[in-house]
């Protein structure tokens, strides 16, 4: 699975740049000024025309769909990674999906000065949730009781055609179906009032004026000089607040976790001594461990399927204890990939994954209301070996090259 490739200029040269659909930091390699990306809505994308010279092109609406499905099971938990397109306004005429088009063309970002008619939207992208479920349910084995999307990449990308005096591609220039103009039914072609905006916000500390820092893909961006973090709030970076738990060593890499504070009803799940009764472990509950408080660990870096819920588990079973040290740790962290609203929507499944006995949760979990309290953005620091990180205190060890593989996710 690869990232669809988008060609822009940068907003202060005009050089020509080149982006993966995943990044958020745009580097110029002219005049080196970095940018942050902060779409209005979903990023919108058009695929190039090739339509002869004087036709106007029609950009016709798909939603597409990139992330994680994760579906309970009586006794497991089945995941997957979907990548999934399909038309954003119901129409017999137009192809159904884009096809391989986002990956063998360079796609652009769509803008109010793109000539052409952008046609309006009609289906929420949130039926397009009940659509992936319809298509990749049936494939299970038995019956599903939830379903959760995690770590999605949601976009509009407008696919261009014409007339001529059938409804052309103005990819391959080829026909795609024999209606003429006056035959489209009415309120079809009707246009959008714009298709998006994007702002590019200058990748300065907005506290000291220094060049924040990140990589491409990070929603995270932070500052060396005052050890300050920033992210993206409406439109404008807003700072982050961060802690580390501190351990010396050169061979260190720090993995962002959200740990999150939450009311779960109708159990009770408030404290450590709570977290022993719902996942049945081992152990006695000891005098105070009633006001120890109870937290989700949840990873905030894109990781494949079947690793996500496992580091999840791991984490919140294990309950760091450490006392975290307030701001950025100094020296090799790895870049924040999954937004803080994931991580609050996959609670649940982090909940479902410890819940013992696995029985009880086909039961338990559609009544579960998980209402998020507080959060904070945790590093935790992991031993560098060659092959993995490793955090002896936690018994947990994660394969760099899934780290690596998940850049495209």
């Amino acid at each position: 699975m690869t990232d669809f490739v988008i060609e822009h200029q940068c907003p202060q040269c005009g050089a020509p740049v080149e982006l993966s659909e995943t990044d958020r930091l745009l580097a110029c390699g002219f005049c080196r000024v970095r940018s942050y990306l902060a779409p209005r809505g979903v990023f919108r994308y058009v695929i190039p025309d090739h339509a002869p010279s004087g036709k106007e092109i029609i950009y016709y609406p798909y939603w597409r769909f990139k992330g994680m499905l994760f579906s309970c099971l009586a006794k497991r938990i089945e995941n997957r990674f979907i990548d999934f397109s399909c038309q954003a306004l119901e129409s017999t005429h137009f192809p159904l999906n884009i096809g391989f088009r986002g990956q063998s063309q360079k796609l652009r970002f769509a803008a109010a000065e793109t000539e052409g008619l952008f046609i309006k939207p009609g289906i929420p992208f949130e039926m397009i949730f009940d659509r992936v479920r319809e298509r990749f349910a049936p494939e299970l084995p038995e019956a599903v009781f939830h379903h959760e999307f995690i770590g999605e990449t949601r976009s509009l990308i407008y696919s261009p055609f014409y007339f001529d005096p059938k409804l052309m591609d103005a990819v391959i220039n080829q026909p795609v179906s024999q209606v003429r103009p006056e035959e489209m039914p009415d309120g079809l072609l009707r246009a959008d009032r714009g298709p998006g905006r994007i702002n590019f916000l200058a990748a300065l500390c907005p506290q000291c004026g220094w060049d924040l820092s990140g990589d491409s893909d990070s929603l995270v961006l932070t500052c060396g000089n005052c050890r300050t973090a920033w992210w993206e709030k409406n439109g404008k970076l807003t700072q982050l607040e961060t802690a580390h738990f501190h351990q010396t060593g050169d061979d260190l890499v720090y993995l962002p976790f959200w740990r999150i504070q939450a009311d779960v009803s109708p159990i009770r799940l408030k404290t450590y001594a709570d977290l022993i009764k719902i996942a049945n472990l081992p152990k006695v509950a000891a005098p105070g461990w009633d006001r120890i408080p109870f937290f989700f660990w949840n990873p905030a870096f894109k990781v494949r399927p079947q690793n996500y819920l496992t580091i999840a588990a791991n984490v919140t079973l294990n309950q760091p204890a450490e006392k975290a040290v307030p701001g950025h740790p100094a020296g090799a962290v790895r870049s924040v990939t999954l937004p803080l609203k994931e991580a609050v929507e996959s609670i649940k499944l982090n909940l479902a994954g410890f819940i013992r006995p696995m029985e009880a949760r086909v039961d338990l979990l559609p009544q579960i209301d998980i209402k998020p309290r507080r959060f904070l953005l945790i590093y935790i620091p992991f031993k560098n070996t060659r092959l993995e990180l490793v955090q002896p205190r936690l018994n947990l060890a994660v394969n760099k090259n899934v780290l690596s593989h998940a850049r495209n996710l």
